[in-house]
């Protein structure tokens, strides 16, 4: 199916997503394994293999992705740093495998714990002549390996894995990576995921709001500091324009029926990014809002396409399949 982003013009591709539950028990989490791929025209490709599944009656908890992109991109400096009045150009090549397996601490909870790996290779292939990049002023300006180790947890209390429409889901994770240690960069990243999912006013009218934070120590590379923007936080920013090593950013959007198969949603966010912590209530705020359709295809699988128009530095639009939170 088609899809399209500012950060990559149209995309045409193909994505196939496969659903269980066992089905002598109607409360236990749906397990989904996702596998998608995609090329634009602006000669990007991507390729995706991402596992949800949950084990053993609910015990366990295996996520994970496997991925591979080449991916024409535009960078607009460190917010905190060399900021760039114009974009330069860049064509990075990515590769990352990321795993965590859990197990579920609380019997009467979806309260999961466990490990987490993830190794990413990085090959700036192209950049524009005499860009921080193409001078090497900026970390990870030649790409590089990084592999890291650490944990994740989560608490999902949603009512749906799909397509919430009430409850919580709440994940924190923390990563750490040492040139010591198979990685060309030495950094942590803890990153916490808070979303809630309100039944309001009016029957299948949801509210959702989401806040997403991101600390980091040590020296990052650019491609993996905390980025605002693109089709899942922050619509109507590009991607990447505004980043740092720190992220702090909310959203809410209201979701409703019109009719047939077809809802309407309208949403709104704001963001920061910053070097340090202390630096949050002098970073600039960047917000953004708009609205969208949405289209069931199945009526099986409660998974939308959805066409948004979102304003933040300037109109963009965007065409993708699942919600962005």
């Amino acid at each position: 199916m088609p899809a399209y982003q500012d950060e990559t013009s149209f995309l045409l591709g193909a994505a196939a997503v496969a659903f269980y539950r066992q089905p002598e028990a109607a409360h236990r989490r749906e397990s989904q394994v996702l596998l998608a791929g995609a090329a634009s025209l602006r000669k990007q490709f991507t390729g995706l293999l991402s596992p949800d599944l949950y084990l053993a009656d609910d015990r366990f908890h295996v996520g994970g992705t496997i991925s591979a992109a080449r991916f024409p991109d535009r960078f607009f400096g460190v917010e905190s740093r060399e900021r760039l009045s114009a974009e330069e150009r860049y064509t990075p090549i990515y590769v990352e495998i990321e795993a965590s397996p859990k197990i579920r601490v609380l019997r009467n909870h979806y309260v999961y714990v466990g490990p987490s790996i993830r190794y990413q290779y990085a090959d700036i292939t192209e950049r524009a002549d005499g860009g921080l990049l193409a001078r090497r002023t900026v970390t990870g300006a030649d790409g590089g390996s990084t592999f890291q180790l650490g944990a994740r947890a989560f608490w999902d209390a949603r009512d749906n894995t799909l397509y919430p429409t009430r409850g919580t889901f709440t994940e924190i994770g923390f990563l750490a990576s040492d040139t010591k240690v198979a990685s060309d960069f030495s950094f942590t990243r803890t990153r916490l995921d808070a979303k809630q999912y309100i039944s309001a006013f009016f029957p299948r009218h949801v509210l959702g709001l989401q806040e997403v934070v991101e600390l980091r120590t040590g020296d990052a590379p650019f491609y993996d500091l905390g980025k605002l923007g693109g089709s899942r936080l922050l619509r109507g920013h590009f991607e990447g324009k505004h980043r740092d090593a720190q992220l702090a950013a909310v959203q809410v959007e209201y979701r409703l029926p019109l009719f047939w198969r077809i809802g309407a949603v309208a949403f709104g966010g704001a963001g920061v990014v910053a070097p340090s912590v202390s630096a949050f209530d002098r970073a600039k705020v960047y917000a953004s809002g708009g609205g969208g359709l949405r289209f069931a295809p199945s009526k099986k699988a409660p998974v939308n396409i959805r066409l948004d128009v979102a304003y933040g530095d300037e109109p963009r639009f965007y065409l993708d399949v699942g919600e962005s939170f």
